[in-house]
């Protein structure tokens, strides 16, 4: 979000002038140099907001509105604002609030009645476009349950008949028996492709019907139309006066960001009678109800029957203060209208992006992107403020979306990778059969996982989705991330300019401006890389170090002689770690700073003493009921990868020693109770008992690959020696051998007297970009590994303790010993 600071300062929109930008981003400045591009997975609320909300909270009184006349006259006063909104009113749209889009289409199909007043064995269809978000496709499931035939729309399918000017099987309203619904979204949450939502008429008509009769189900029935709009009113207009929908779906913090847990159902009201067969009742739903006796009778306002128990109306009245603020920030440049405005800034700068997207090529003139999009950004009706694709390396294969991810994390960028829950655009974009993508489940691909190549091809992509807060600058911001990580090239950048729609005159407070000016603005070209160079080096097959992180996330303590194994691994390895006042396990991802606390173990005193520049040290008994101040250690419970831990809170003198380093209030310091029976793996039958780690008991690092890794880094500005390379990995065990890459086909290594079982390649994440002894984040190492292992980003291999080997009862290893590999017999990597 930084903004220039110059007198010929560059545009920041299309559209909306640059005071009116700065005026915007300064409700944002808590971002930071954070870029923001996930709009479409929910939009930020701006900072005046919830204090507007809280000073209403403050100083009005709100009453259950079962209770109290006041509050539910302004829930019906925030109704018609939300009508107004959508240019309607309630003499033709009913408002139901309802937890969100998903609840308000589960909502519709539950209540609507398929069968005709005559029979109710005749029904008629649910019809879905196949390119609809998954809340749409779990519709089928309800519709089966109706005896409603199931029926789904191809995009191509669709269009084709809404542009199909004959249409012999138009059916008259008075032969028509049994009712069918077509779900469809008007923006594709997926690429944002805009589907027509002027074609209501047409589909009642019967223009589906030739698709319908294809599956051999019955073409005369009354249509209704249901209408996800949850991606399509965060930044476009939406005016219910010119079409009509029957049913209309949204979540209100897709558009203003607050609150969650809140959207609503728009019911045409000359539609209200087809929703008939809601069966459950609520408080609040009913004029009478018996509890000896099957009798009760529903209220007669629909959303009175709707709404079951108490509205959260202090969520609704919030709505007052959010469709205010929007209307303080933007201004009125299109169309004098605030939703028109939006849209066209998003517009502009999604195009803007995906014409630099384009643009991008590999050294050797091959493309660098995939685009999925159904629209060329030639015109705004047919296209929203998103841009979906892939990145390819030269040789043509496709880069990873996790690698992508990772990558996106390190500079601060924030978007969204996968398939967005849209699975059929993300089929067809792909080009994935249904077989494909079985076969794709069995490897092991999961919706919301890290598997984002199988046999090389890609199982999701790349989405990003401006809002209103964002400008040109974060455009330039991700095509520099690109181009520094993915591409080998020189991009020239493009000049903008602001389009005049209207001469604006609002009186602006002075202008914002953001002293950390971004040096990118000023460069006149995003990045360029230097020629890879190559070395060889040889090393011996020996225990090097042994390293220790007695709290998760910070510094290492490192052993040069010998150290205990202990029943989760090393002795005192990750047994402490810090959680936020939320309960939640702090990391290095988090804050980089943490790797600054360097703690350090003495046997002879029994004490942890933590160190860090420019504070005192500070000590923690390492038996903590040794010590009176310690007695009093309270029990406490908190997560570690999904895992709930028991541990000890160590107390308030360490707690503000933790907080004051690292710039954190409210921190503390836990340790990990010898009684916590965390297992390396639950669905194991194997008793192996993890520390605070992630995964494994022990990560082994060999200096040879690192050294191997380190020549092909060709970034310049990266000067890391190897063993500063080395410490980026966070090992327990560092050793060193002849060759690179041997440790990836090993399946079991004896150290000394000490047996370890290899259970697997290390993933690794942005954490491997933090300079250990600074703090400091780089582009590298992550991205060498990605180039080097095809997009797969494992370094280091995951260990087990299987015990002595031999007849020894030693538990400890000593460093400069020996080290045995056996390798993997079929010779699969790892």
């Amino acid at each position: 979000m930084s903004v220039p600071k110059s007198k010929a300062m560059a545009a920041l929109s299309q559209v909306i002038d640059n005071d009116h930008m700065l005026k915007i981003s300064s409700e944002f400045t808590r971002l930071g140099e954070r870029c923001y591009l996930d709009n479409a997975g929910a939009t930020l609320y701006p900072r005046s907001l919830p204090q507007s909300i809280n000073e209403d909270l403050i100083n009005n009184f709100y009453m259950n509105p079962h209770s109290d006349q006041y509050t539910r006259d302004c829930i019906e006063q925030i109704r018609c604002l939300i009508l107004k909104h959508f240019n309607t009113d309630p003499s033709n749209y009913t408002v139901i609030f309802t937890s969100g889009t998903t609840q308000s289409l589960k909502l519709v199909v539950e209540s609507f009645k398929f069968s005709s007043d005559k029979d109710d064995s005749d029904c008629g269809s649910f019809v879905y476009l196949r390119d609809n978000h998954t809340s749409v496709l779990g519709l089928r499931e309800l519709a089966e349950n109706k005896n409603a035939d199931i029926i789904h729309i191809s995009h191509e399918d669709f269009l084709l008949s809404l542009n199909n000017k004959h249409n012999s099987l138009i059916t008259k309203a008075n032969n028509r028996n049994g009712n069918s619904i077509f779900a469809y979204p008007a923006q594709s949450n997926f690429n944002g492709f805009k589907y027509p939502i002027d074609c209501i008429e047409k589909i009642k008509e019967g223009c589906l019907n030739n698709n319908i009769k294809k599956h051999l189900c019955k073409i005369n029935t009354n249509w209704y139309i249901l209408l996800d709009v949850a991606s399509h009113v965060s930044t476009n207009r939406l005016d219910l006066s010119r079409t009509q929908p029957d049913f209309v779906c949204l979540s209100f913090y897709k558009i203003f960001g607050y609150p969650t847990g809140l959207g609503a159902l728009l019911v045409k009201n000359s539609s209200q009678s087809v929703l008939s067969q809601k069966r459950y009742f609520g408080g609040g739903t009913v004029d009478i109800v018996l509890s000896s006796e099957d009798f009760h009778v529903k209220r007669k306002e629909l959303h009175e029957r709707y709404e079951d128990g108490t509205l959260p109306f202090l969520s609704i009245i919030a709505l007052k203060h959010c469709f205010e603020m929007m209307h303080r920030l933007v201004p009125k440049v299109v169309n004098g209208d605030i939703m028109e405005t939006l849209s066209y800034h998003t517009f502009y700068l999604a195009k803007d992006l995906y014409h630099n997207l384009l643009e991008l090529k590999h050294n050797n003139g091959k493309k660098a992107v995939v685009l999925y999009m159904d629209s060329d950004f030639s015109d705004i009706k047919k296209q929203g403020g998103v841009v979906t694709f892939n990145l390819l390396r030269e040789d043509g294969s496709y880069i990873g979306y996790a690698e992508f991810q990772h990558m996106a994390d390190l500079f601060n960028i924030s978007v969204r990778t996968g398939c967005f829950c849209n699975s059929g655009s993300c089929q067809r974009h792909l080009m994935v059969t249904n077989k494909e993508l079985k076969d794709m489940y069995k490897a092991g691909h999961k919706c919301g996982d890290e598997i984002d190549l199988v046999n090389g091809r890609p199982t999701g992509a790349i989405r990003v989705s401006f809002g209103y807060f964002n400008t040109f600058n974060d455009v330039d911001k991700l095509i520099h991330m690109i181009c520094k990580c993915f591409i080998k090239a020189n991009v020239k950048k493009v000049k903008r300019i602001v389009t005049k729609y209207k001469n604006i005159d609002t009186a602006l407070p002075n202008k914002v401006t953001n002293d950390a000016v971004t040096k990118l603005l000023n460069e006149h070209e995003y990045f360029s890389l230097v020629e890879e160079v190559s070395t060889n080096f040889e090393c011996k097959a020996v225990l090097k170090e042994i390293a220790i992180f007695p709290i998760k996330s910070c510094g290492a303590f490192k052993i040069r002689s010998s150290w205990n194994i202990g029943p989760k691994g090393f002795e005192y390895d990750r047994e402490w770690m810090i959680i936020k006042d939320n309960g939640v396990c702090l990391t290095q991802k988090q804050n980089s700073r943490m790797c600054l606390i360097c703690p350090k173990i003495d046997l002879k005193h029994k004490l942890m003493i933590l160190n860090c520049k420019g504070m005192l040290p500070i000590s923690i008994p390492l038996d903590p009921h040794s010590h009176n101040k310690f007695k009093d250690t309270t029990l406490c419970q908190s997560k570690v990868c999904t895992d709930i831990i028991k541990g000890f809170d160590c107390g308030d003198e360490v707690a503000n020693w933790i907080s004051e380093a690292l710039e954190i209030s409210f921190l503390r310091l836990i340790r990990q109770s010898s009684n916590d029976k965390r297992k390396i793996n639950k669905k194991s039958d194997e008793n192996k008992l993890l520390s605070l780690s992630n995964q494994a008991q022990y990560l082994l690092i060999n200096k040879a690959t690192v050294r191997w890794l380190g020549t092909k880094i060709r970034d310049p500005s990266f000067t890391d020696s190897t063993d500063q390379l080395t410490d980026r990995f966070r090992g327990n065990i560092i050793i060193d051998t002849e060759d690179e890459l041997v440790e990836r086909e090993w399946q079991r290594i004896i150290i000394g007297k000490q047996e370890f079982k290899v259970e697997g390649q290390c993933p690794r994440c942005q954490m491997v970009c933090i300079d250990q002894h600074t703090g400091v984040k780089t582009v590298e190492p992550l991205r060498t590994i990605a180039e080097q292992f095809g997009g797969k980003l494992r370094f280091g291999i995951y260990l087990s303790y299987i015990g002595p080997h031999g007849e020894s009862k030693e538990r400890s290893i000593k460093t400069n010993t020996y080290v045995k590999a056996i390798a993997n017999d079929d010779q699969i990597s790892r």
